[in-house]
């Protein structure tokens, strides 16, 4: 293979006889719900299976959480802040009232738990003390989640508030809820592991145990389905964003602005059914599999294999087939030393439907560079063989 002298190259290991088919999502004229405003996604790939009215600016209430708890998780794996740090509670955010896990000025409270009342019981003064932890104060907390609402594209939003509560300033719209979802869902094992209970405690060791109740009434009535985020205002009307998982297909469902709590599960569970009769998911390469080899310029090893770590799955619409994808490979590190299992680039993998993924890729052994002295041995070799 070619060595090229760039930052980043790409190799295509498979190239497509047609081009790819271009998605057009519309409203399905099949699919009859209650509420206008409602999204479908495919979170890896973030593609629209189908939508209403999805820029729609409408009040989102208590999914407005997702971005306090998407900013939480990414402070935590940035080593920031810590699901072990004890969280004082101000006088401001046990003013909150609405949804609460009623927190006392003063108060000291695990940030774990705090979280967990998030995800769970929706509790907004839990929220605001989790934002001022963070951020060092309200206001700077809603700054940081407009400023990261941006930077994922979410161009129908705008946060007043970290609790959700109603503020004519302070909207979304179902493909921005579905975006958000969508990137909180690469915290799964964090997130789901939370917003998949019916019901838990915190000061569970104290005198005054206080129980949260999940405010999500569909866990445990629709098969796969673990998360994710309810909302409710007198405005907002009935919103949920949902997630489910069968077969190894994972969707995003956002209905907002419903008249019930009943017409918000039915339209919830028509998305999610008709998202799982359209897709199923493929094994592509398996944890440890070398892809390819590679050629590095100027090294003791004149070829390196190229693996992934995990299974490589993406989602195909049902009458796709894995010959149909377009697979290339980006090295973002093309010269040596290469240290064994060190990751130095991405494959990425299009469907014929247009969904994208991106999966990291790793050395299989060490690269080391080869000296002037050995270049020199080399070419004399060659020249008298």
């Amino acid at each position: 293979m070619k060595h090229l002298s760039l930052l980043s190259i790409i190799i295509s290991l498979f190239f497509l006889l047609f081009p790819l088919k271009t998605n057009f999502v519309v409203a399905e004229e099949n699919l009859s719900l209650n509420t206008k405003y409602y999204v479908l996604i495919e979170p890896k790939s973030k593609q629209v299976i189908v939508q209403s009215n999805p820029h729609e600016k409408l009040y989102p209430a208590s999914m407005t959480k997702m971005m306090g708890m998407l900013l939480i998780l990414e402070a935590i794996e940035e080593d920031r802040i810590s699901f072990e740090d004890q969280v004082t509670c101000s006088e401001y955010a046990s003013s909150m009232g609405g949804t609460q896990i009623f927190l006392e000025p003063g108060e000291v409270m695990l940030l774990e738990d705090l979280f967990k009342s998030v995800a769970i019981n929706s509790a907004n003064d839990a929220i605001v003390c989790l934002g001022e932890h963070l951020e060092g104060s309200n206001d700077n907390f809603v700054k940081k989640m407009n400023n990261r609402a941006k930077e994922l594209g979410m161009n129908n939003t705008n946060f007043k508030n970290a609790t959700g509560l109603d503020d004519k300033e302070h909207y979304s719209s179902c493909y921005d809820m579905g975006i958000l979802a969508s990137e909180l869902l690469k915290y799964d094992d964090i997130v789901l592991k939370y917003s998949s209970l019916k019901e838990d405690y915190v000061r569970q060791d104290s005198s005054s145990p206080f129980w949260l109740v999940n405010t999500n009434k569909l866990l445990g009535h629709y098969e796969g389905l673990d998360g994710l985020k309810t909302g409710f205002t007198s405005q907002a009307g009935y919103n949920l964003t949902a997630t489910a998982k069968r077969n190894g297909v994972r969707l995003v469902s956002v209905v907002m602005n419903e008249e019930t709590i009943q017409k918000r599960s039915q339209d919830t569970c028509s998305l999610l059914n008709y998202g799982f009769s359209l897709l199923k998911s493929e094994t592509i390469f398996v944890g440890e599999e070398v892809i390819c080899n590679y050629n590095i310029k100027n090294t003791l090893n004149k070829e390196i294999g190229i693996k992934v770590k995990e299974n490589i799955n993406v989602i195909l619409d049902k009458g796709e087939k894995k010959e149909d994808l377009k697979i290339e490979l980006v090295m973002n590190k093309i010269e040596a030393p290469i240290d064994e299992d060190e990751e130095v680039g991405y494959i990425k993998i299009t469907t014929k439907s247009n969904r994208v993924y991106t999966f990291k890729v790793y050395s299989t052994c060490k690269v080391e560079k080869i000296s002037f002295g050995q270049i020199f041995s080399n070419n004399m070799k060659i020249i008298f063989s």
